[in-house]
C-alpha cells in the first residue's frame, strides 16, 4: 500500500483518505461505495488513486513475467536426461517468443502512433449534446468487430462510466491535469456525437443515423455475395459507401487516439481532418487503452457490452454519479410500445412477407410468420381491453401476459435470434416509404418498432419476478410498458467478473438501498467510505424551518391545498431575499406546485415585492430554453456583485427538484448563496409502476427495525435522493459558502433528516420561527462579508 500519492497540488486529508481507501479496495478486489461531496476533488482523487494502482499492477505483472522466465530457465531435474533438457529449452524459447511477439506488437503500435501524430492535428469543435437514445436497441446488429482488431492484446483496464457527455469530457480534462496525463485513454460515444459523414448526420432520428451508418459500413467492407439476397433488388439504389470508413484508417486513427488524451470534440475535429471515422476508431482503441470512458448504458446493458467487445474479467469498473444507479439500470432495461406502432409494424411485416415469400427458406418463412403472429396478438390485446370500460390500466406478470397474448407456446429465444441475425428490422423498415401510407390508425416513425418488439420478446423470456407488463388503454394513446424490477440481475455480471467495482458520488445516501438491491447477491467484501466537506464548518448554514409567519409548513399534496400555505412561501422568500447577497435558488417539489405558487404570489403581490430586491427567473415544464434562463440568471447575479447601495441585489431562480437544474448544474459562489427547498418531492403514490416496485421490494426484502416496509423505505429514499442532489448544488469548492433552508416540518423528523448527507446533517439546525431563521441567515452572511469569491 503506497504511503504517498502523486497529486497536482498538496491534497487535503480527506483526499488522502479517499485515495488510500480506493487503492486498497481495488488491490483487495472489493466492491466500493465512495461518497465525496462535490467540491472535494472527487474526480482527481479517483484518477490519482486508480491510475496509481494501474501503474503498480503493470509493474508487478512485468516483474512476475521476468521471474517466470527466470524460474523456467533455472529448473533442474534431480535426474536430468535429454528429454527434460529439451523440454526446458522449448519452454524457455516459448516464453521468450511470447514476450518478443508482445514487444513486436507494442513496437508496431508505437510506429503507428508516431505516424499518426504527424498526420493528425487536434481541433476543438462546438459542444455536442449527449444522446444515447436508440443505441441500446440496435447494438446487436453491430457486434462484429474488424478482423484486424483481433491482433490487439487486452491490457489492464479501468472503465470509467458517467451519465453525460459533459461529465466524461470534464473527467478527461482532470486526467490531463493529473500526473498521469500520458495514460492511454479512449472515450466512447454514440454515432449522434461521433459521426462525421454528412449523409448520415443530416438524418433527424438516432435510429436512422444508426441504420444508415451500418448500411454504409457494410458496403465499405467486403460483403458476402449472398447476404441480404432477399431484398437486393429493392435496396440496390439506396446502397453506397462511407468515404470515412476503412480498416486501415480506423487502425491508424485508433493509434492516434491513444497517443494523446482527447475529448469527443477533439476526436471529431481530428477525424474530420484525417477524413476517417471517429466512431469506429474509438472502439478499435479499446483493447490497448488503459482507461476507457463511456456512458452508463454502454456498460450496464449486456448487448452494448457485447457490441463494444468489453471484457469485464479482471477489469476495474468505476461508476461515477451513482446515486441513481438502481433507477438507471431499471430504466435501461424497460421499454414502451404504442398500439399504433404495433399496427404499423404488422402491416409492414405482412407486405414484406408477400414480397419475399418465394425466396425465403422454410425455416425463415416459419419464423417470419411467427413474428407476424406475435405482433398481431399484441395489437389484438389492446383491442380486447379497450372494450372494457373499467379499469383503463392493466398490470400483468410476464407469464400472465404471455398467456393473454397467446405467446406462451412460442420459442421467443428463436424469434429474437432470427430478427437480429437476419436484420429483419432494417429490411422491413425499407418498405415504409414505398408501401405503407399514413392513415388515421397508422403512424410512421423514423425508427424501427420491430427492434423494440425484439427487445420485448427478450424481456418476456425473463423470470416472472424480473418485471411486469403494464397496459394503458386510452382513446388516442394506448401503450404497453415493460417494467424492469430486478436491478441486481443486470448488475451481477459486473460483480462476478470484474476485479473491483467502485460506485462513487457526491451523495450516496441512503447507502443501504444500494447494498440491498444491487450487492446482496454478491459475497464479496464491500468498502464504505464517506468523507466530510473541505469547507470549514462556519462556511455552511443548513437550517430547517417548520413554521412560517402565520402557519405550520406542510407541503404534502394535501397540505398544499390549505388556504394561505403558498402565501407563506412568498413571506419566506421575501424575508430571505432581503438578507441573502447574490443568487438564491429555490426548488419546488413539482412543476405544478411551482406554477401554482407563482400564480398565487402574482395575485398576492409578493412576486412584485421580491422582484424589486432580486430579479425573478422561473423554470417551466417542457421548456427548451433552460440554458437560456440559466445564462440570464447568471448574468444578473454577476452584474449585481459589487454594486453596493443598489436596491436590486441579485436574482432568484425558481426550479424543480429532479428537474434539469437540480442535477449537474454548478451554482458556485454568488450563483447559489442560498438554496431553498420547498417541501419534499414524493412521487405520486397511485403510479402503477411505483406501486409494483414497492410490492416487489416488500416481497423480497425485510422490513426495517423501525417497522418500515422495504417499499416505504424505497419511496422515501427516491424522494430524498432528489433533495440531496439539489442541496449539493451550492457548495462547489473549498472557499465557497452558502446557506441551505429546508421548508417543511417533516425535515425536522429523525426519519427524514437522517437521510441527508452526513456533511450537512451534522451541522443541521432546526427553527420554528421565520423571524429567527431570517436573523440567523442574516448574521451568517454578515460574518462572511469580504469572503465572497
Amino acid at each position: 500500500m503506497p504511503d504517498e500519492f502523486e497529486f497536482p497540488f498538496e491534497p487535503y486529508q480527506i483526499q488522502k483518505d479517499f485515495m488510500k481507501n480506493l487503492y486498497e479496495t481495488i488491490e483487495q478486489k472489493k466492491i466500493g461505495i465512495f461518497e465525496s461531496p462535490t467540491g472535494t476533488g472527487k474526480s482527481l482523487s479517483i484518477i490519482c488513486s486508480a491510475l496509481k494502482w494501474l501503474q503498480d499492477q503493470k509493474e508487478r505483472q512485468e516483474k512476475e513475467e521476468r521471474e517466470r522466465i527466470k524460474t523456467v530457465a533455472e529448473e533442474e531435474d534431480n535426474e536430468p536426461d535429454w528429454v527434460n533438457e529439451q523440454y526446458q529449452q522449448q519452454k524457455v524459447q516459448q516464453l521468450i517468443s511470447e514476450k518478443q511477439a508482445a514487444a513486436d506488437k507494442v513496437a508496431r503500435r508505437q510506429k503507428r502512433v508516431l505516424k499518426s501524430r504527424k498526420r493528425f492535428k487536434r481541433e476543438q469543435n462546438k459542444e455536442n449534446i449527449w444522446d444515447e437514445e436508440c443505441e441500446v436497441r440496435y447494438s446487436s446488429s453491430d457486434c462484429s468487430s474488424d478482423s484486424d482488431s483481433g491482433e490487439a492484446v487486452y491490457s489492464n483496464k479501468i472503465y470509467y462510466c458517467s451519465r453525460t457527455h459533459s461529465q466524461l469530457s470534464q473527467f478527461i480534462h482532470e486526467i490531463k491535469k493529473s500526473p498521469y496525463s500520458t495514460v492511454k485513454v479512449t472515450i466512447l460515444g454514440s454515432r449522434t456525437n461521433l459521426c462525421i459523414n454528412p449523409a448520415v448526420t443530416q438524418l433527424r432520428s438516432n435510429y436512422l443515423i444508426n441504420e444508415r451508418c451500418l448500411e454504409l459500413r457494410q458496403s465499405s467492407a467486403a460483403r458476402n455475395k449472398q447476404e441480404e439476397q432477399e431484398e437486393e433488388d429493392e435496396k440496390k439504389k439506396k446502397k453506397g459507401k462511407c468515404e470515412f470508413y476503412s480498416s486501415q484508417k480506423v487502425r491508424d486513427f485508433s493509434a492516434h487516439i491513444l497517443s494523446e488524451i482527447q475529448d469527443i470534440e477533439g476526436l471529431v475535429g481530428g477525424a474530420g481532418e484525417a477524413r476517417t471515422c471517429p466512431y469506429y476508431s474509438t472502439r478499435a482503441a479499446i483493447p490497448e487503452a488503459e482507461v476507457v470512458l463511456l456512458p452508463y448504458n454502454m456498460m450496464l446493458h449486456k448487448d452494448q457490452r457485447k457490441s463494444l467487445n468489453v471484457r469485464l474479467k479482471d477489469a476495474v469498473v468505476i461508476i461515477d454519479e451513482a446515486h441513481n444507479l438502481i433507477e438507471t439500470i431499471n430504466e435501461i432495461h424497460s421499454l414502451t410500445l404504442h398500439e399504433k406502432d404495433c399496427i404499423t409494424t404488422h402491416r409492414k411485416l405482412s407486405v414484406y412477407l408477400r414480397k419475399v415469400k418465394a425466396r425465403l427458406k422454410p425455416i425463415n418463412l416459419l419464423h417470419c410468420k411467427q413474428v407476424i403472429h406475435c405482433v398481431s396478438q399484441i395489437s389484438s390485446c389492446f383491442k380486447k381491453l379497450q372494450t372494457q370500460k373499467q379499469p383503463r390500466t392493466y398490470l400483468f406478470t410476464i407469464g400472465d401476459f404471455q398467456t393473454k397474448t397467446d405467446l406462451a407456446d412460442i420459442n421467443l429465444f428463436d424469434l429474437v435470434k432470427f430478427i437480429r441475425e437476419s436484420h429483419l428490422a432494417q429490411k422491413v423498415q425499407g418498405y415504409q416509404d414505398d408501401v405503407i401510407k399514413p392513415s388515421d390508425d397508422v403512424t410512421i416513425h423514423s425508427r424501427s418498432v420491430l427492434a423494440d418488439i425484439a427487445s420485448l420478446f427478450t424481456c418476456l423470456t425473463n423470470a416472472d419476478t424480473a418485471g411486469r407488463v403494464l397496459l394503458v388503454c386510452e382513446t388516442d394513446n394506448s401503450y404497453l410498458r415493460y417494467i424492469s424490477l430486478k436491478s441486481e440481475d443486470p448488475f451481477l455480471p459486473l460483480l462476478r467478473e470484474c476485479r473491483s467495482v467502485i460506485l462513487a458520488g457526491g451523495t450516496m445516501e441512503p447507502v443501504g438501498e444500494v447494498q440491498q438491491q444491487l450487492l446482496a447477491a454478491s459475497s464479496r467484501d464491500v468498502t464504505l467510505f464517506s468523507c466530510g466537506h473541505v469547507i470549514p464548518p462556519q462556511n455552511l448554514l443548513p437550517i430547517t424551518l417548520s413554521h412560517g409567519r402565520e402557519m405550520e409548513l406542510n407541503f404534502s399534496f394535501e397540505g398544499r391545498k390549505r388556504p394561505g400555505i403558498l402565501q407563506e412561501v412568498g413571506n419566506i422568500l421575501l424575508e430571505l431575499c432581503q438578507v441573502v447577497p447574490g443568487g438564491v435558488v429555490c426548488f419546488f417539489p413539482s412543476y405544478q406546485c411551482l406554477s401554482d405558487c407563482k400564480s398565487t404570489l402574482q395575485k398576492s403581490g409578493h412576486l412584485d415585492k421580491i422582484s424589486k430586491i432580486k430579479t425573478v427567473f422561473c423554470d417551466e415544464a417542457g421548456s427548451k430554453n433552460s440554458d437560456g434562463i440559466l445564462e440570464l440568471y447568471s448574468k444578473r447575479v454577476r452584474s449585481a456583485k459589487g454594486n453596493t447601495g443598489a436596491v436590486n441585489t441579485g436574482a432568484i431562480l425558481m426550479s424543480v427538484l429532479g428537474g434539469r437544474m437540480s442535477e449537474g448544474i454548478n451554482f458556485s459562489d454568488d450563483l447559489g448563496r442560498c438554496v431553498i427547498v420547498v417541501g419534499l418531492p414524493f412521487a405520486n403514490p397511485s403510479d402503477p409502476v411505483l406501486q409494483e416496485k414497492m410490492r416487489y421490494l416488500d416481497s423480497t426484502l425485510k422490513s426495517t427495525e423501525e417497522g418500515r416496509t422495504p417499499g416505504q423505505t424505497y419511496y422515501e429514499n427516491k424522494c430524498m435522493k432528489s433533495v440531496n442532489q439539489a442541496i449539493g448544488r451550492a457548495i462547489r469548492h473549498a472557499n465557497d459558502f452558502a446557506s441551505i433552508v429546508l421548508l417543511d416540518k417533516r425535515y425536522g423528523t429523525e426519519r427524514i433528516n437522517k437521510k441527508l448527507p452526513a456533511w450537512i446533517r451534522k451541522h443541521l439546525r432546526h427553527s420554528n420561527s421565520l423571524q429567527h431563521t431570517s436573523q440567523t441567515v442574516s448574521n451568517f452572511f454578515k460574518e462572511r462579508q469580504g469572503d465572497s469569491v
